[in-house]
């Protein structure tokens, strides 16, 4: 694998080092290179590692889970609620009554949902990712665990990435319950809809694909979050290079997920 990461970055040297090009692809192969080197490491979760990468793993979801919950339960009592508040009032005049729940899901289940629990994630605990690992391997932590023969892959990374997608998973599911139930009670203080027949017309409307979409999206952002601020977590070289490229995780992580919503959506809706 390192040897053909290599010829690709010759490549892109030989025939684009004068592009946009150039930095893009060769960035591109190595943050492939990198998430290969991290997955590999699953088969190594065994034996005294076992409880290390539990232990991260743990730590990782009380800090990008549990702590996180008042955050995403104000964000999505707040868009709940104005969501079915202005639904509930514009709907009736065109004569739309019966589409409040297909409105509510299409805007909070298949968009607003995972997007904005997403960017939660990614402010908290994906800056937070990439400035610890920048400041343990400007330390020479990671050089020590290397050292000790300890794949610093195994004991940092992928349990960050594991952590990850577990909390952005339940999280998704939270906003989105958050989102109906207590949006329609401060909903209810400014329109009157019985709760029986709310809670009815999201159950209808929602089908298998919006299901299957929200999973898909709980997956990729779980995933793709946690590893690419671990990326350029490893870039700094010096401490003045830590805040540049924990923006820079950031940054591209913000620009993975839009693009990536955009083709799940496009991907299961038309």
């Amino acid at each position: 694998m390192r040897e053909f990461r290599e010829r690709v970055n010759t490549f892109f040297y030989d025939h684009l080092r004068n592009t946009f090009y150039y930095s893009f692809f060769s960035d591109l192969s190595n943050f492939i290179h990198f998430s290969v080197e991290v997955f590999s490491g699953i088969t190594r979760v065994r034996g005294p590692h076992l409880d290390a990468f539990l232990r991260v793993v743990t730590s990782q979801i009380k800090f990008t889970g549990r702590k996180a919950l008042p955050l995403v339960s104000f964000i999505s009592l707040i868009i709940g609620g104005t969501t079915i508040i202005q639904s509930m009032t514009f709907l009736p005049k065109l004569g739309q009554q019966d589409f409040i729940g297909n409105l509510l899901k299409m805007v909070i289940v298949r968009e607003i949902g995972p997007l904005i629990t997403a960017i939660i994630v990614l402010i908290r605990s994906g800056s937070a990712i990439a400035s610890e690992l920048s400041t343990q391997k400007l330390h020479r932590e990671i050089e020590a665990i290397e050292l000790m023969g300890i794949n610093p892959y195994v004991l940092w990374i992928l349990p960050r990435v594991v952590g990850g997608l577990i909390s952005v998973s339940l999280l998704i599911v939270y906003f989105d319950f958050i989102a109906f139930l207590g949006g329609y009670f401060l909903s209810s203080m400014v329109v009157a809809i019985p709760f029986g027949t709310f809670i009815e017309a999201i159950i209808r409307s929602i089908t298998l694909p919006d299901i299957l979409s929200s999973v898909v999206k709980m997956i990729v952002y779980g995933i793709s979050i946690p590893l690419t601020c671990s990326y350029y977590g490893f870039k700094p070289q010096t401490l003045f290079e830590i805040p540049i490229y924990v923006s820079k995780a950031v940054v591209r992580s913000l620009v993975y997920i839009f693009i990536l919503n955009g083709f799940i959506s496009v991907l299961f809706y038309l």
